[in-house]
């Protein structure tokens, strides 16, 4: 069973003021959050190029990032909570990574 305080700090980071460089994944299970990151550069560039084998790869890190959220909660939660809750994590990383390069492009494109 999860630690109360562990997941009480998971809950403070998801859900009260904390700076945007806060990362609650992280904090709860690395290793979660290095395959979610994995899934979400897979998916962004199965969708820009269209890219088949990007794709499954993204569902594939998606599928054990799963699997570890799923470790952590100790097997006790019903299997499709943490594999739809690792789909919208990557959704929302990969998101970000989007985010970030439209930025980067739009203050390159600022300074030319």
């Amino acid at each position: 069973m999860n630690d109360i305080r562990a997941m009480r700090n998971i809950n403070r980071n998801l859900f009260e003021g904390v700076p945007a460089t806060a990362n609650a994944l992280e904090e709860y299970d690395s290793d979660a959050a290095q395959l979610v990151r994995e899934a979400a550069q897979h998916l962004v560039k199965a969708r820009r190029d269209n890219d088949p084998q990007a794709m499954n790869e993204a569902s594939n890190a998606t599928f054990l990032a799963a699997a570890e959220l799923l470790n952590q909660a100790g097997r006790s939660v019903y299997v499709r909570f943490p594999i739809m809750v690792a789909a919208r994590l990557v959704e929302l990383e990969a998101a970000l990574l989007v985010a970030k390069a439209e930025a980067v492009d739009e203050a390159e494109g600022q300074t030319a």
